[in-house]
C-alpha cells in the first residue's frame, strides 16, 4: 500500500466535502448582501446538512485527518459569524444579541478545543468519565449533536428568511422559528457550560503544574540547605 502524503489529505472525501460546504457558504454571503434570499436559503441550508455528512464518510471510509476536523469546525464558526453579523444588520436592535453569541460560538469551541488537546485528548469532541454530563450527552451521540447544530442555525437562517416573507409562508416561517427557539436557547447554554468547564480543565492543569514546580523548588532548596 503507497504511503500517503499530505496531498491525498487535502484529497479525502469528507474534506472535498468540506470545500464544497467552504463554497455555499461563499454563495450564501454573495447571497446576502445581494438580496436574493432564495439562494442565499438554500445555500446555507446545503452546507448545514454537508456537516453531518463529512463526518459520517471520514468514519465510513477511514479518512478521519486532523486537517479535516479543523477544517469542519472552522466552516461552522465562519458560518454561523458571517449569518449572525448579517442579522445584525437586518435587525439592529438585536445587533448587541448577536454580537454576544458569536464571542461566545468562537470562544467556547476555541477554548474547548484547545483543553482537549492540551489535556491529550484527540478532538474537541473527546469526552472522558470526568467530563460534564451534558457534553456527554451532546457530544457522545451524533444523532444528539446533529440535532441541536441543525436546530441552532435553522433558527438563525428562519429570523432571515422572515424579514423577506409575506401571508401564508411568512406564518409558517415564524411558527417554526418559534420552534427551533428553545433548540437554540439549549444550544448556546451548553456552549457556555462548554466554556465554563473548558477553563475550569486549564485552570486545573495551571494548578497541578505550578504546584509540582513550587514541589521541585522546595526539594532543590531543602538540598541545598542540607549540604
Amino acid at each position: 500500500m503507497a504511503k500517503l502524503n499530505y496531498m491525498d489529505v487535502f484529497w479525502f472525501v469528507p474534506n472535498l466535502i468540506g470545500y464544497s460546504r467552504v463554497a455555499l457558504t461563499a454563495i450564501a454571503v454573495y447571497s446576502m448582501y445581494n438580496e436574493h434570499p432564495t439562494l442565499m436559503f438554500f445555500s446555507y441550508a446545503l452546507s448545514e446538512l454537508l456537516d453531518a455528512a463529512d463526518g459520517h464518510y471520514a468514519r465510513k471510509l477511514n479518512q478521519c485527518s486532523k486537517f479535516g476536523e479543523v477544517l469542519d469546525m472552522v466552516t461552522d464558526r465562519c458560518t454561523t459569524t458571517v449569518l449572525l453579523t448579517y442579522l445584525a444588520q437586518l435587525y439592529p436592535l438585536m445587533a448587541l444579541p448577536f454580537c454576544f453569541l458569536i464571542s461566545l460560538d468562537i470562544s467556547s469551541h476555541y477554548m474547548q478545543m484547545y483543553a482537549q488537546l492540551i489535556t491529550g485528548k484527540t478532538n474537541h469532541k473527546q469526552m472522558d468519565d470526568k467530563a460534564h454530563w451534558i457534553l456527554k450527552a451532546y457530544y457522545t451521540d451524533r444523532r444528539v449533536l446533529f440535532a441541536f447544530c441543525f436546530g441552532n442555525e435553522a433558527f438563525f437562517l428562519l429570523i432571515y428568511l422572515n424579514k423577506y416573507l409575506t401571508s401564508y409562508a411568512y406564518a409558517v416561517s415564524v411558527a417554526l422559528t418559534l420552534a427551533a427557539f428553545p433548540i437554540c436557547v439549549i444550544k448556546n447554554a451548553i456552549n457556555v457550560i462548554q466554556f465554563y468547564e473548558s477553563a475550569k480543565d486549564l485552570a486545573r492543569l495551571d494548578a497541578a503544574t505550578l504546584n509540582e514546580a513550587d514541589a521541585k523548588l522546595a526539594a532543590t532548596t531543602t538540598t541545598k540547605k542540607a549540604l
